[in-house]
């Protein structure tokens, strides 16, 4: 984490500074309830949170100094404050300056779908030789990748950044903050369309990654994607990065040989005559593309097969993604940080794995398509034909349209739907007792992890 004086924080700021300026910042915080003594807190105004408002609870804490909007009124006189025209390009600027400090490789990782597991695939190798870091949770934003980058420590050797967006623009920003070594794009798909008049766009401002890569360094993507392999050759690249690609074609700087998985996980080769047999104790095929992708950026950095091999055996997983528990004779597949086609089609995959007698599946709304929506989710509900499904379970007013895509395309013989995930919960209790297995799928702002967690106290409640 950053170490400086409050002085220094406020030159590189270029900022007044009121208070006791010799003091030595140990850490930044952005929340309020996560403050520990010495940091400085950085009050982020929000649409419905001001931070500001929280400062008597930072000072308790321990806080050193804040950040503080000028047009705040009643700023603190027991801590240092530091003056600054807005809290956030503040928060962005000290990072940018941290991170030019730090004798730290980089790998910046940013797609549609994938990039958090690549994540903390590329970690859990990296981990092996080096001090590795990593973006933790969702962290990946215009507030979250500048926190990240303070939160490195002095003797972070590598780190592994995640990169989100929304909108055209951010990855420029985000990357030109990061600086990779490694830039590594996992996928492009329908993700935050209502934000972009076509999916060619989606792919142009996740091109945008390139334009922070270090002169020399690599950039790594999915060359199975014909629609990224376009934009790559359409995008003005620095001559100097050096291009690897990944997939399951034989074209690729890397590609998929052989694979198998059960429910211990995936066992899997690729093209690197030096790279034996593979395993993860992770689930689904496309997380082996992933590690193709961290086996890139590892081997990039000098790791060895053995290394390489024996990292991805240590993946430390974020929550909320393909969690896998059982109560009772019920196992459930816990998959609610996101929710779109390709990300329902792989957890789908992963069910088909689970040996139960009976298969069910829910499914809640998929953010972010506007006009789109519902065609989107029609077709979703049309897809579920492919799978073996005993009961769909749908949760919100657009996942309507994929029970009826559903009831018009498949065979499932009960297809039940809900408006709250309240009433899904308290429904699925029915069978813990079963041998059944359930996937829990639907977009993060309807937070279906409420479902799981209910589930699991039920069983809690019966001990």
């Amino acid at each position: 984490m950053i170490r400086i004086t409050i002085n220094e924080a406020a030159k590189v700021l270029s900022s007044e500074c009121r208070g006791d300026t010799e003091r030595l910042i140990e850490g930044v915080s952005i929340d309020s309830r996560k403050v520990s003594p010495n940091n400085l807190f950085v009050p982020i105004k929000g649409q419905t949170v001001n931070g500001h408002k929280f400062i008597d609870d930072v000072v308790r804490k321990g806080a050193c100094a804040t950040l503080w909007n000028k047009d705040e009124p009643n700023p603190p006189e027991s801590i240092a404050v530091i003056l600054v025209d807005d809290t956030v390009k503040a928060l962005q600027d000290l990072s940018f300056y941290y991170r030019n400090k730090l004798n730290v490789k980089i790998v910046g990782v940013t797609g549609s779908n994938g990039k958090t597991s690549t994540k903390d695939i590329t970690a859990g190798i990296l981990s092996q030789r080096f001090k590795t870091q990593k973006t933790m949770g969702n962290f990946n934003t215009e507030i979250g990748v500048p926190y990240t980058l303070l939160s490195l420590d002095e003797d972070c050797q590598v780190a592994v950044i995640e990169m989100g967006m929304e909108r055209k623009g951010e990855i420029d920003f985000l990357t030109r903050l990061v600086q990779p070594d490694i830039g590594v794009i996992t996928s492009v798909g329908l993700v935050h369309i209502d934000n972009f008049p076509s999916i060619e766009e989606i792919a142009k401002a996740k091109l945008e990654i390139t334009n922070g890569i270090k002169e020399n360094g690599l950039f790594i993507y999915f060359g199975d994607d014909q629609l990224i392999e376009r934009t790559v050759n359409s995008t003005d690249i620095h001559k100097s990065i050096r291009k690897q690609t990944f997939g399951l074609e034989k074209h690729n700087t890397l590609y998929l040989t052989d694979f198998s998985e059960n429910m211990e996980g995936i066992t899997f080769k690729v093209s690197d005559e030096h790279m034996g047999e593979l395993h993860m104790e992770m689930l689904g095929k496309h997380q082996s593309l992933n590690a193709m992708a961290a086996i890139l950026a590892a081997k990039e950095l000098g790791m060895t097969s053995e290394e390489i091999s024996l990292g991805l055996l240590k993946i430390e997983k974020t929550g909320l993604r393909n969690e896998v528990f059982k109560i009772n004779k019920c196992t459930i597949l816990n998959d609610c940080y996101k929710s779109n086609p390709v990300s329902i089609s792989a957890a789908l995959d992963i069910l088909e794995l689970f040996p139960a007698r009976k298969k069910v599946v829910v499914l809640g709304d998929m953010a972010g398509y506007r006009e789109m929506s519902q065609d989107m989710h029609y077709g979703v509900g049309r897809s579920l034909a492919s799978h073996h499904i005993d009961e769909l379970v749908t949760i919100g007013q657009e996942a309507r349209f994929m029970a009826r895509g559903a009831r018009e395309n498949t065979g499932i013989k009960s297809i039940i739907q809900f408006d709250t995930k309240e009433e899904a919960a308290d429904y699925l209790k029915k069978y813990m007792s079963d041998d059944c297995a359930i996937l829990i799928k639907g977009s993060r702002f309807l937070k279906l992890e409420y479902i799981a967690n209910t589930l699991k106290d039920l069983e809690g409640n019966n001990e």
